[in-house]
């Protein structure tokens, strides 16, 4: 009864990583399903609760795959290709606002270290009444910028 059991060792071999990616996703994992939902996402900024979501959706795509490929079918004939390809659309989408987060935040960051005083953190740059009538008098920076938005 034994001889019918006993598996090539090639066989073996894939079954040894298909184990250890299942308990690679299931480590990964549990942070996430061990924690309470509602405080997690309370604590997370929108951006970092969309990136959980999408990573949440491709490991639920990513091991019904895998269980496809266990039980001998291929995922590429799958409806869920579609939905692992979708999952990446979204993560692209996600990382290219990330990109444009980090990008609008370090200059915001820069304009208040130009504005502001040098090592005791309060602004002593111009003050938003100066710039004011620098503009109504037809200051360089404000007048120009606003003449060629209009036209």
């Amino acid at each position: 009864m034994d001889d019918a059991l006993t598996l090539p060792d090639d066989v073996k071999a894939q079954l040894d990583r298909f184990e250890a990616a299942v308990e690679s996703v299931e480590t990964g994992l549990e942070p996430l399903l061990g924690a309470d939902r509602r405080e997690l996402e309370a604590s997370l900024t929108p951006l970092e609760r969309a990136k959980v979501h999408v990573a949440l959706a491709n490991a639920v795509s990513t091991l019904f795959s895998m269980y496809l490929k266990a039980v001998g079918l291929d995922p590429a004939e799958h409806a869920v290709r579609k939905e692992l390809e979708r999952v990446e659309l979204y993560r692209a989408k996600l990382d290219k606002a990330a990109a444009g987060n980090r990008r609008s935040e370090k200059p915001s960051a820069d304009k208040k270290r130009d504005a502001g005083g040098e090592g005791d953190g309060k602004r002593t740059g111009v003050s938003s009444e100066k710039k004011r009538k620098s503009s109504e008098k037809g200051g360089p920076k404000g007048s120009e910028k606003k003449g060629k938005k209009r036209r």
